[in-house]
């Protein structure tokens, strides 16, 4: 009997952790609800169902309001309603681009509560990269009224491929970064893990999340250099050392000098920066110029090559067009298709991002939610379920 106690006791804890993470997913997903409807929602007892929500409001977790159906008067006790209570944490995403860092603070429900930009160049050294990120990083926080003890994740975007300890392990595209740990200087900013990841990764999961939500994706990085983001099964792929849909590391691929060569053969201008000369060549095709023409068909001719390997490798349900270009869609997606239908055994669906200029950004805050999900879930039943058991140290 006096054996059996502790595991009687392991036992209870456990169902508890079970119940609160249960109401916590209710609730966490939309507005606030009475008790009766979440004692529904999670196959719970009222009276089970009360306890649990009346001790994760006490945690901070929820708060409640007593409101009367209809806004009539009713007999007895009003409706006890609760909601998910998203300021009690915040996550942070960062995308470090040749051009921009920008930084966005969110709650946990995904609102961003401050958004900051600092304007980069393509030759900025990394020391330079980083101080006007650290400087995006701080503008941020002060814009949303938080310290920084008050973000509990933070992922940071970039391109190259990244390891799995956040080292960039090859870049072409930002001077100084191949060998770099960018998150080392913002970690004396945050007293949070910082997670490094690929930007057309980050893309991805940002679609995944709000845009296009196949199970097996192939995210396609159209712009000033071409790149891809993996989805397996409903899950971000990253390979085991980062570098999962690297195919433009292929030089016969032609991905690495596609944009360079779009830009030449269209004769856009050559004192404009790479994107402004590479939408004077769409719009130069979408008036019927030859030379655009023919250096859009070639464009998408090399794009189709990577595409194609990695088509026939995975068989995915869509390809996505997104990164800087997905506004040329209405040129790139056709000729994609007649590509694909001529290279691929069952030729995928083809859809162009919404998600725009921010899709690296939410994929970081999708990372960092992520995280921070794990954390709960994966917290000891043991620990009382506190925000502070969840703040990172």
């Amino acid at each position: 009997m006096t054996e059996s106690f502790p595991s009687a006791a392991r036992d209870q804890t456990s169902l508890r952790r079970v119940n609160e993470l249960s109401v916590l997913a209710v609730l966490r997903a939309g507005e606030s609800q009475p008790l009766r409807e979440v004692a529904e929602a999670t196959g719970l007892s009222w009276r089970t169902t009360q306890v649990v929500a009346e001790a994760l409001e006490a945690h901070g977790w929820l708060a409640s309001t007593e409101t009367d159906i209809g806004n009539r008067r009713s007999v007895g006790r009003p409706a006890r309603h609760y909601r998910f209570r998203p300021g009690v944490g915040h996550v942070v995403g960062i995308d470090v681009g040749t051009r921009r860092v920008q930084v966005q603070v969110a709650d946990l429900a995904a609102t961003t509560v401050a958004d900051s930009h600092e304007a980069v160049s393509p030759r900025d050294s990394a020391t330079t990269r980083l101080a006007a990120a650290e400087r995006a990083l701080r503008a941020a926080l002060q814009s949303a009224g938080l310290d920084p003890a008050d973000i509990w994740a933070a992922v940071m975007g970039t391109s190259g491929v990244v390891g799995p300890d956040g080292t960039v392990t090859a870049s072409t595209l930002l001077p100084g970064w191949s060998g770099l740990h960018p998150a080392e200087r913002l970690g004396a900013v945050l007293p949070c893990r910082i997670e490094v990841a690929n930007d057309s990764n980050l893309a991805a999961l940002a679609e995944r999340w709000l845009g296009h939500r196949a199970p097996t994706m192939l995210y396609l990085m159209t712009g000033v250099r071409l790149g891809a983001g993996l989805v397996i099964g409903g899950q971000l792929h990253r390979g085991s050392t980062g570098a999962a849909g690297e195919i433009g590391a292929l030089r016969g691929v032609g991905w690495h000098d596609a944009a360079d060569r779009l830009i030449a053969h269209g004769d856009g201008d050559p004192a404009a920066d790479p994107a402004t000369a590479a939408d004077q060549v769409f719009q130069k095709a979408r008036n019927g110029d030859p030379a655009a023409l023919g250096a859009v068909d070639r464009f998408v001719a090399d794009i189709a090559h990577g595409a194609t390997a990695m088509v026939l490798t995975l068989d995915p349900d869509l390809v996505v067009l997104g990164g800087g270009f997905a506004g040329a869609a209405d040129l790139l997606l056709p000729r994609l298709a007649d590509e694909l239908a001529r290279s691929c055994l069952h030729p995928p669906r083809l859809q162009a991002s919404g998600l725009g200029d921010d899709a690296v950004i939410r994929g970081a805050l999708r990372l960092a939610l992520d995280a921070v999900e794990q954390r709960i879930t994966s917290l000891d039943s043991a620990v009382p379920l506190t925000p502070a058991a969840i703040r990172p140290n």
